[in-house]
């Protein structure tokens, strides 16, 4: 079982939230191409981490994509939401659209999870020390070592 700040998370795959996501994206309703262009680039970027099972760098494209398309449709609520809002079938398009922003949230959480168990780093930074001195075998052949004792 993933573990999340303690918490022991059940094992659900992400084949069940990118179903879930692939059967309630049509009621979204919004009629912004950014809306749907988003949403289901997601769940094609989601397919794609479903089938390579080994890469953890595509697993944590997934999670950043998750995480940006929560902002995104966020936004375009905050933004349509008095115009969608004057109708019944607006009013369910801004519904099942909240239900989708916590699904996706639920789903990154579990993708990072993913990410972690397929062997990527916990830290988000690819730098792990930036004190360190660097030798004169990593410089360029262009620039020469420091002499010792000089301050710049």
């Amino acid at each position: 079982m993933a573990e999340l700040f303690g918490v022991t998370l059940p094992n659900i795959s992400l084949k069940f939230f990118i179903l879930v996501l692939f059967a309630l994206l049509p009621y979204g309703g919004w009629y912004i191409t950014t809306y749907h262009f988003m949403n289901y680039f997601i769940l094609a970027i989601g397919i794609w981490t479903i089938c390579n099972k080994e890469d953890s760098t595509l697993s944590l494209f997934y999670t950043a994509f998750l995480v940006v398309s929560v902002v995104n449709d966020i936004l375009i609520m905050s933004f349509y939401h008095s115009i969608m809002n004057s109708t019944a079938n607006g009013k369910f398009s801004i519904f099942m659209s909240v239900v989708i922003i916590l699904i996706k949230a639920v789903n990154a959480v579990y993708a990072w999870n993913e990410h972690r168990r397929r062997g990527g780093e916990s830290a988000v930074s690819g730098y792990t020390n930036f004190d360190s001195d660097v030798s004169a075998t990593y410089l360029p052949d262009h620039i020469s070592p420091p002499a010792p004792g000089v301050d710049m």
